[in-house]
């Protein structure tokens, strides 16, 4: 019976090891898009393909949670997009689910790298613009994405 207990008890051990060893490998969470709020700026006037814009700021609370090394980033995040582009019409909900989709990408690869807080958001950044423009699987070509720049815009705060 001693024996029994002994290895069910190594192999708990064993389990919450591993557990604990996954948890610090993955990132967890998600940005819902209405934290995406679209405001038209610059309207489209005009039959030209392209023009007009519209921007969201969302202020984004960065975090890695782990028994050995917590950390946690404020990021200011404004995303602009044009209200037509080259693709077409560009409207609310397709900014607001695609600027979530790239902000949960972008979140997990950065959280991944360790990188210092103060860095941590410029990455960010640039790796959310990335996955909005990309050549080939970007959904929305022309989107900007840097710290806050415009006043006037209702910001929303995540989490």
């Amino acid at each position: 019976m001693h024996s029994r207990l002994a290895v069910t008890a190594r192999a708990l051990l064993l389990c919450l090891t591993v557990l604990g060893a996954a948890q610090l490998a993955c990132v967890g969470g998600h940005i819902p898009p209405s934290m995406f709020q679209f405001e038209e700026l610059v309207p489209h006037t005009g039959p030209e393909k392209e023009g007009g814009w519209k921007f969201a700021q969302v202020l984004i609370l960065l975090g890695k949670i782990s028994p050995q090394f917590s950390s946690t980033a404020v990021c200011e995040i404004e995303v602009g997009v044009p209200e037509r582009n080259w693709k077409g019409l560009v409207t609310d909900e397709f900014a607001q689910v695609e600027a979530a989709q790239a902000a949960d990408k972008a979140a997990r690869i950065v959280l991944r790298e360790h990188q210092p807080t103060a860095l941590a958001c410029n990455q960010f950044r640039e790796c959310m613009q990335s996955i909005l423009t990309n050549p080939v699987t970007g959904s929305i070509p022309g989107a900007q994405v840097t710290a806050f720049r415009r006043v006037g815009i209702h910001r929303k705060t995540f989490p």
